[in-house]
Formats: structure tokens, sequence, C-alpha cells
């Protein structure tokens, strides 16, 4: 279940000044808050009735009994799990930090990730003969899984880090080819540059990224939409559990495409295990 209290921790940034005292109040006193109504929650803030109804629907729809309801299902966790790291943390805090983090972006994925959209990109990998993939540092990690993956069951890929290299095999295979693009943010410079290389050439083009109003969103044919959510914060050092919703996103491509011919692509996973166990077995 994705967590209310992180939520409203998430979104402090995009609140109303009067919001984000009624968040402040959430997130310090959340079991009082469970067995308070609106009037009284009025009279300890202070704030309006109309203040915290509305506050209420923007994160539960159904209203204020069902934000009680499910700050109530929260009442029980350590709310240490919901602040950012800190050098006193112990392993073990490290571990449930970083293991809701982690949850908590798959099931946000999960759910913006547009069963149509991965459709639409099933489709076009099979159509095409050759698919080119495409990131840049940490998403170039994820273009490469991507090629790892569809290689196991006879799909050409083709991938580079090299934009100039990669535009140039592209454009060699252009009648056959699709492009999967992937960018966190949908704003490097190569991505877009390659999208719209992509597009003059009329080549469908996929891209995985975490904004739908970005640049390359916009240039593509295809937007694969995972949460970055848990990331934006002022300790975030490197890509850590968008990376994971990228392979994740990767994943459900991947079986969506391998189920299309399950027995034909089983054949190829075990052909390809047999093949290398008898080529590349470790010497005893």
């Amino acid at each position: 279940m994705e967590s209310l209290i992180f939520s409203i921790k998430q979104k402090l940034p995009e609140l109303t000044k009067t919001e984000q005292k009624i968040a402040h109040y959430v997130i310090d006193n959340p079991a009082k808050v469970i067995s308070m109504s609106v009037q009284e929650l009025v009279s300890a803030i202070p704030t309006s009735s109309a203040s915290i109804v509305r506050f209420a629907k923007i994160f539960c729809p159904n209203g204020f009994a069902d934000f009680k309801l499910k700050l109530s299902a929260e009442s029980e966790l350590n709310q240490k799990i919901y602040d950012e790291l800190d050098p006193k943390d112990s392993i073990d805090d490290l571990k449930d930090k970083l293991s809701f983090r982690i949850n908590q972006t798959l099931i946000r994925t999960n759910s913006i990730l547009d069963d149509a959209s991965l459709a639409q990109a099933i489709k076009i990998l099979s159509q095409k003969e050759t698919i080119v993939s495409f990131g840049i540092g940490a998403s170039h990690l994820v273009a490469e899984d991507f090629q790892q993956k569809f290689f196991r069951i006879g799909k050409t890929v083709i991938t580079n880090n090299d934009v100039h290299v990669i535009s140039t095999i592209l454009l060699a295979k252009k009648e056959q080819a699709a492009v999967l693009i992937v960018s966190n943010s949908g704003e490097t410079k190569e991505a877009i540059n390659l999208a719209r290389l992509a597009k003059q050439n009329k080549i469908p083009i996929i891209v995985l990224t975490h904004k739908n109003e970005s640049v390359l969103a916009k240039i593509s044919d295809v937007v694969l939409i995972h949460d970055d959510s848990t990331e934006n914060s002022s300790l975030r050092s490197a890509a850590t559990t968008s990376l994971i919703a990228q392979f994740y996103a990767i994943d459900l491509l991947y079986y969506s495409y391998f189920k299309l011919d399950f027995s034909k692509h089983v054949k190829e996973i075990i052909s390809s295990q047999k093949f290398i166990a008898k080529n590349f077995k470790e010497e005893e």
C-alpha cells in the first residue's frame, strides 16, 4: 500500500502555506489525528474546516474519513522510515529506509505506468527487426539490461552510450528499426538529439522517463512513465530508486513481449543456457 505520510512529505514543496501547516501537523501527530474530528483539527492547527477537507482530498479523493483510515494503517510503523538518511543511522535503519523507499517507488510505478502505453511499446518491438537502446550515465545500465534480456530470446538489440555511434547505426537500420531511449529527466541533450533524428526519419520512439511533460516525452511515440518521487530530496547523491523503477519497467516490457510467443521464447532460453553450460563451463 502506498504510504500516506510519505506521500505528504514528498508533496510538501507543492502545497500552499495553509496546506503545509496542516501537513506538518499530520506528520508530527499521526496518532492524534486518527481520533480527531475536522473541528478538533481546526482548533489544534488552527485553520478552517474547508482547508482540512481540501487537504484530505488531495491524498484521499473520498475525503477526511478515508484519510484517517489510511493514516491509521500506518500508526504502528516506525516513524524513522519516513526521514532522510542520517549519519547516526544503523545498518538496520538504512535497510528499513531504503527498502521502504524502493517499495513505494514500485507501487507508484505500477499505478502510473499505463497499460495501453506498455501494449503500444510491445507492438512496436514485435514489428521491428532491430531495436536501438540508448541512455547516458546510469540510464545506460538500463539500456544494456534491455539489450541483454532481449538478446536471450533472439531479438536484435544494439546499444552504445556514444550518441554519434548509435545515430549512425540507427540511420543504417532505419527501415527495420525502433529506438528505446532511457532518460530519468527526459531532458538529456544527447537523448533529445537522438529522438529528433529518429523523428525526422520516421523511426518509432519509445521513451522511459519519469517526466511526462519533458522535451523527450513530447517527441516520442510511446512514453513509459516510472516513479521518481522518492529521490526528489536534498540528499539525493545518485540514481537509486529511480534506477530500480527503470529496471522494473524493462522487466515488464520483457515479460510482456516474452508471452507473445511463450513456447518459442522458452526454447530459445533453454537453448542458450545449454550452449553456455557446454562451451563456457568453469574448469574444476
